[in-house]
């Protein structure tokens, strides 16, 4: 894995003890966990929160948490300290903090919002007005933006140095990117589980009259207020984990992408984890792995 410091020059991968970069469809679509070796103190410097490191496609993310272990590996005389940092993508970290200041828009662009939340993208693929957006005094604009996101029936990805806003029925129109067997990971069967956490949705129009979104299941039932019937079921509307491959590394999978099975169904990939370690504290052997989290698009 090749992770750049912010004056430019790469980590050496013996220093790498492990990372992983995560590939999410959620507001802050890519993250790093990373432990690393500073053998220098200048080196010690660039891995302090604040800091920014790059990936080898070109992410920036900036470290938002710097813990300094203790290390039994020893260069001469001096004992070389170990970093574990947490680093989030650095185009929309700023909406990750918790709001001094309430958010408040009506017809605000989703772009907008970001910005307003202390992101510094500059556009949204498939941009989207947002009819209300608010965020209270102590809250994190991230957790609203994904709830504008669950009445819009769709996720935000990161694609090709962009936030790009998919609808989930379009996600499964996409081109495969890989075929897996069946028997790549076990299936995960939640029906049960759906039930109590996949709530149907009732709102009021102008008139008083309810009215509802999806209700040909059986499932729990909350009031959401200021809906209209598509967004209430669009509300309803999401992807359900059902199986976890771990493959060779492959780090051109994302977040977003459709995967195959030989079975001939598809599922969209949830989370991509991509992970190396070095082995080099403990003398075994360096591993490099990438696992998906799959999901079918639930109504």
């Amino acid at each position: 894995m090749i992770l750049l410091l912010s004056d430019g020059n790469q980590i050496r991968g013996d220093l790498i003890k492990s990372a992983t970069l995560r590939s999410d469809l959620a507001p802050i679509p890519v993250t790093l966990e990373a432990e690393i070796r500073a053998g220098d103190d200048s080196l010690e410097k660039l891995l302090k929160e604040g800091q920014t490191l790059s990936t080898g496609g070109g992410d920036v993310l900036r470290i938002v948490k710097s813990v300094r272990v203790g290390s039994r590996v020893a260069q001469g005389i001096r004992e070389m300290a170990a970093f574990r940092v947490i680093a989030l993508l650095d185009a929309c970290q700023g909406a990750a903090y918790v709001r001094s200041r309430a958010i408040l828009k009506e017809s605000a662009a989703l772009s907008a919002i970001y910005r307003a939340a202390g992101a510094t993208i500059k556009a949204v693929d498939a941009d989207f007005p947002v009819p209300r957006f608010y965020c209270p005094v102590g809250e994190t604009p991230t957790f609203q933006i994904a709830r504008v996101l669950q009445e819009e029936g769709g996720v935000v990805r990161w694609r090709r140095g962009r936030l790009q806003f998919v609808r989930l029925p379009d996600l499964l129109k996409q081109t495969p990117v890989m075929t897996l067997p069946d028997v790549a990971a076990d299936d995960i069967d939640s029906g049960f589980m759906e039930r109590h956490e996949v709530p149907w949705f009732f709102s009021l129009d102008a008139a008083g009259a309810a009215i509802f979104g999806n209700r040909s299941k059986p499932r729990v039932v909350r009031f959401s207020p200021f809906k209209d019937v598509q967004r209430l079921r669009n509300m309803t509307r999401c992807l359900v984990h059902r199986k976890t491959p771990r493959m060779a590394y492959n780090g051109s999978i994302g977040a977003g992408d459709l995967v195959a099975l030989a079975s001939g169904a598809k599922l969209v990939v949830i989370t991509a984890a991509h992970a190396f370690v070095s082995g080099t504290d403990d003398g075994g052997a360096s591993d490099t792995y990438s696992r998906l989290w799959l999901g079918s698009v639930e109504e």
